[in-house]
């Protein structure tokens, strides 16, 4: 195992860790096992996986019955430009729940494939957004959920597909559903989260020939708008537990120098509710040189908006921006840097929920005065006039251009 890793000190220890929780939840079970009697503990677990499984249909059975349709897409493999289509067909039908990826592109040549396993698990998870949360996490959640994909497709492929980096496409199938559901409880569902699913890697060697490795997932993006509110920056996509690396962090382990971080203006989708604003981050590469390897999205298809909310801004890498070298990276790219190369990533924005002209105006003015937000974007995007300089409302102008915009 160590060899078949590249930095493996930064790695046993976790999956040393995995081992000895397995080996308690080994130990605790015996010891259920030894109190109750083999039978008896299974006949528990039994009522409580059925238990999960009649819950789970009676909030199926509790949403609309019918039919909804939804595709969305991935930019390209880093192989082939072609973008991925994933479409997928939801149908409810008394406490059964169905999805049917079929319309689905082929499988990829890139290394972004998803397990059918994944697609499964990540269909599960949007459905544990939208009924009871409190219901327990088992096998019986599954049990009234009907899911296929035609063998080779993008979401079910099939041997020698590459399936390694995966989490992108979980990204989209995840939003593929939520955006068949927001037809099905309009109203409920919000926007499409931004963020790009951005995973970034450098390596290389130290002067004394240690191998280094830096791995960042800039997923720490913005949520789309919402029935009732904003959607949150700077907050992981809804599948994720993930958080930051923290700048002291990096700067102290690896040869990089964090030159940039923070959220990018007017990068949420407009809406009564706007997406949240992507983030930047620059780094400097303080090693002679480096391998580096991208692997972002939503270049090319950007997050959308509902119910009359405006996409987010698209995904944007950059290297040595502001010089006479700057370059527009593609989404999906592996190169060779040298001593002193910048590399900027600006995350997609997150859609935007609902009419932009129906935004609270003083909501707007605020955005303003916090710097989210500038005067020229929200007079052309929500009809709302506030001073370049002070931030101040004009009411009056607002209505009158707000009252122009909403005939045209």
């Amino acid at each position: 195992m160590r060899k078949n890793v590249r930095v493996p000190d930064k790695v046993l220890g976790d999956v040393q860790a995995l081992l000895a929780a397995v080996r308690f939840g080994e130990r605790d079970l015996l010891h259920l096992v030894d109190d109750y009697g083999l039978e008896e503990l299974k006949s528990y677990m039994t009522d409580i996986l059925d238990t999960t499984e009649s819950l789970t249909r009676a909030e199926i059975e509790q949403l609309p019955q019918g039919e909804w349709e939804f595709t969305d897409y991935i930019d390209n493999d880093g192989i082939d430009i072609q973008p991925i289509k994933i479409h997928a067909k939801v149908k409810i039908s008394g406490g059964e729940f169905f999805v049917d990826f079929d319309g689905t592109s082929p499988q990829a040549k890139g290394s972004i494939n998803p397990n059918f396993a994944y697609t499964k698990s990540n269909v599960y998870a949007v459905m544990k957004c939208l009924i009871d949360p409190a219901i327990q996490s088992n096998s019986g959640f599954f049990r009234p959920f009907n899911i296929t994909a035609p063998e080779g497709c993008f979401v079910n492929p099939q041997h020698p597909a590459p399936v390694a980096a995966r989490g992108l496409a979980g990204f989209r199938i995840c939003q593929t559903i939520f955006g068949a559901m927001a037809q099905a409880i309009p109203g409920k569902v919000p926007a499409a989260w931004g963020g790009g699913e951005i995973g970034v890697s450098w390596g290389g060697y130290h002067p004394n020939r240690k191998a280094w490795v830096y791995l960042e997932f800039a997923n720490d993006g913005p949520r789309g708008g919402g029935p009732t509110l904003d959607g949150a920056d700077g907050l992981a996509a809804p599948i994720l537990n993930m958080a930051n690396t923290p700048i002291e962090s990096i700067e102290s382990e690896q040869p990089l120098l964090v030159e940039r971080y923070g959220f990018v203006p007017d990068t949420g989708g407009a809406g009564k509710f706007r997406g949240g604003l992507g983030i930047q981050r620059e780094f400097r590469l303080l090693a002679e040189n480096a391998t580096f390897q991208l692997r972002s999205d939503r270049t090319d298809f950007t997050p959308w908006g509902i119910l009359g909310g405006k996409p987010g801004t698209p995904t944007e890498n950059y290297l040595n921006p502001g010089t006479d070298r700057e370059e527009l990276l593609p989404g999906k790219t592996l190169r060779q840097l040298k001593k002193g190369d910048l590399y900027r990533v600006v995350q997609a924005g997150a859609g935007g929920y609902g009419n932009p002209l129906e935004r609270d105006m003083h909501a707007v003015a605020d955005d303003v005065a916090q710097e989210k937000l500038s005067a020229e974007y929200v007079r052309r995007e929500y009809g709302v006039v506030v001073d370049e300089t002070t931030s101040a409302l004009d009411v009056g102008a607002t209505e009158k251009l707000r009252a122009e915009l909403s005939v045209r």
